[in-house]
């Protein structure tokens, strides 16, 4: 018994003894560790130097720690003076990085606030915008390039060559005359004299185009654009990208959209429709990348126009972003009278025609930053008939820098 007793004792002994330790090992593991505050600093150059329209980078160099740097707020601020004589500053970027460019030659404070929570860290730098000798105008009169699709009004331009085509355009834009883009693809490319700035927070440029009346409808027409980032004065293929207007995400937009258009044989007897204005429904034969076919069709009103660019070959191939742009035929299926609808924002031929360079996307659809644009391209991007109205289609007049600086007397 005395045996058994005393091995009880030693079993409870060793049992409180691990016990004593557990607990110790407890307290250890829960000793309170010491809150991490979380700091910034930031180094910037005290000045930079640039011309005007031209852009500079402004890169700081910026280290956070104890905390996720991907939650720091930037903005970049400069001076101004408003209408009213009072000096105020005013946001110009919200990045870490600064793409800098203004259209007057003077010195600029330009101060970069970075917060994080309830940490702020500032810093100041000087830049100085030299003149360039040289005078620019608001709008882009310089053709780059001109490849209309099919329309009803191409007999005023019935050149042989695409030069002679360019030639008339190029002194069409010089005089302020529309210039037909036809129906889907169409498209016109224009440069500007200097770069069209991004500015922070507002419209940049607006492009005019034929308006919409009761009598005449027209279509909306998409919108590209261009900055000339290694200034060789061309607008390189990887250089472009497209606004993301109201309508780009929509199920109904189509992406990488193709169609080919095929010359129409002058020789080939017309096949009228059963409707009045169906002078010849097989004019025209086009072919999309989507397994679709047909004819466009040549109304009676415009039966002796020739609807086809001649100086572009045997067919050729447009592309771009097909729309879905809404055609309704009001006129109990006679196809006398159309509602044509529009879109929103985004897209030049529309109520507001206003562009924000900031809307800009890459091919994946991704938002690009850039500083400004250089080139502008306005293609037509919807494919739709108005009966006897013919081919929805439109016309480019201008395009215009929204805040080019107004000439001081």
């Amino acid at each position: 018994m005395k045996k058994y007793l005393k091995y009880s004792l030693f079993l409870l002994a060793i049992g409180a003894f691990y016990c004593c330790s557990n607990d110790d090992s407890k307290q250890e593991g829960t000793e309170t560790q010491p809150v991490k505050v979380a700091s910034i600093s930031v180094k910037l150059a005290s000045d930079f130097t640039v011309s005007r329209y031209n852009a500079v980078t402004v890169d700081p160099e910026v280290v956070i720690e104890n905390a996720e740097a991907a939650l720091a707020k930037y903005k970049w601020t400069t001076k101004v003076t408003g209408a009213d004589g009072v000096v105020k500053d005013s946001v110009i970027g919200d990045t870490k990085t600064l793409q800098f460019i203004v259209p007057k030659a003077a010195t600029y404070a330009v101060d970069l606030t970075v917060t994080l929570g309830k940490v702020v860290k500032q810093a100041a730098t000087k830049i100085t915008v030299s003149e360039t000798g040289k005078t620019y105008t608001s709008k882009a009169l310089t053709l780059i390039d001109y490849i209309p699709a099919p329309a009803y009004n191409f007999d005023s331009f019935a050149f042989a060559t695409k030069t002679e085509a360019l030639e008339r355009v190029q002194s069409d834009l010089i005089e302020g005359n529309a210039v037909p883009l036809g129906t889907f693809g169409g498209s016109i490319v224009t440069a500007f004299d200097h770069t069209v700035i991004n500015a922070y927070g507002k419209r940049d440029f607006t492009i005019l185009m034929n308006e919409t009346s009761n009598s005449v409808k027209f279509s909306p027409v998409s919108v590209y654009v261009a900055y000339d980032a290694n200034k060789n004065g061309i607008a390189d293929e990887n250089e472009w990208y497209e606004i993301a207007g109201s309508e780009y995400n929509k199920s109904t937009t189509v992406k990488n959209y193709e169609i080919t258009y095929t010359k129409p044989d002058a020789s080939k007897a017309a096949v009228t429709g059963t409707k009045d204005w169906q002078f010849d429904k097989e004019y025209i034969k086009w072919k999309d990348n989507k397994n679709a076919s047909g004819f466009i069709t040549r109304t009676k009103k415009w039966r002796r126009y020739n609807y086809y660019p001649q100086w572009m070959g045997e067919s050729y191939t447009l592309k771009g972003t097909k729309i879905y742009l809404p055609v309704k035929d009001v006129s109990d299926g006679e196809g006398t009278n159309f509602n044509i609808g529009t879109f929103e924002w985004g897209y030049a031929g529309i109520k507001d025609p206003s562009i924000d360079i900031s809307w800009a996307v890459d091919n994946n659809g991704k938002k690009v930053h850039l500083p400004g644009i250089d080139f502008v391209k306005v293609y037509v991007s919807s494919f739709a008939e108005a009966g006897a109205s013919d081919l929805v289609t439109n016309f480019f007049t201008q395009a215009e820098d929204l805040n080019f600086p107004k000439a001081t007397k």
